[in-house]
């Protein structure tokens, strides 16, 4: 859970992204289909985009800035 709205939207994006893959991909029809690896895909780029949101708001909000690099 994160204080910041923005920071849970996106978690809770990427979360949504990871259950749709996991599931695809725990079926062994279809853990083989394009739709299968797009959606891998698709996890990898929400997890890079969030923890980029997460370094700039370690960087830019005044609650982190007494924490030690």
């Amino acid at each position: 859970m994160y204080r910041e709205p923005h920071l849970q939207k996106k978690s809770d994006e990427c979360a949504k992204v990871w259950r749709e893959w996991f599931e695809m991909f725990s079926d062994k029809e279809k853990m083989n289909l394009p739709e299968c690896k797009e959606l891998r895909e698709k996890w990898f780029k929400c997890c890079d985009e969030f923890g980029e949101m997460v370094g700039q708001e370690l960087k830019t909000n005044p609650r982190y800035n007494t924490l030690n690099d």
